[in-house]
């Protein structure tokens, strides 16, 4: 059984005859307001899209991205410079999206070490600082494990609210961003001819 569509009033998406009755020939999305932020987001992710494909640092990353996780090499393929972009783009992502805390919870501190080595080459002594203070409050003087199952078994047994309190303060004394990491890091993959 076909069902046949006519045209919102508006937008001309089609619609049911029903929704038109009911709506006054508006689809949901205009009879609601939501059609034109709709509309952005769509536009927004078409922008996003062709900008990935442009721009030579998100191509990195994606290559970077599918190395570590798709090939039978993983993080050991990559060369020395793209162990350390890559190790310090994961922890910047994690800390703006939880701080921290995810940071080392998460897989991405499996790369703890190449962190600090970028970061150290990038010259962004303050991120460093407060990578090392997140790592003692947490760690104490032990290294970081690499395997997560027993990072987090250390996190569980020396989690409490002060270190929660004081990973907060770290955490908003990096997202102050003192050292213009993203710049330093365009400029590491640069003059490691990354992209």
């Amino acid at each position: 059984m076909c069902v046949s569509k006519i045209p919102c009033v508006r937008c001309n998406a089609p619609i049911l005859q029903a929704t038109a009755d009911s709506t006054g020939g508006l689809c949901m999305p205009c009879k609601a307001g939501t059609r034109e932020a709709l509309e952005a987001g769509k536009r927004r992710i078409r922008e996003e899209r062709e900008q990935e494909l442009t721009d030579p640092l998100r191509k990195l990353w994606r290559d970077l991205v599918r190395r570590v996780y798709d090939t039978k090499d993983g993080f050991a393929g990559l060369s020395e410079a793209e162990k350390q972009y890559f190790a310090v783009g994961l922890l910047d992502g994690d800390i703006y999206n939880g701080g921290f805390d995810q940071y080392f919870f998460n897989s991405s501190s499996t790369y703890y070490s190449h962190a600090v080595l970028g970061l150290e080459s990038m010259g962004a002594s303050q991120a460093l600082a407060l990578l090392q203070r997140a790592k003692h409050v947490l760690f104490a003087f032990n290294e970081v494990p690499e395997d997560t199952d027993r990072r987090r078994a250390t996190l569980r047994k020396n989690t409490s609210e002060s270190h929660a309190l004081r990973l907060r303060q770290l955490d908003e004394l990096y997202w102050k961003d003192p050292d213009g990491l993203q710049r330093r890091s365009e400029a590491f993959a640069q003059r490691h001819k990354l992209v």
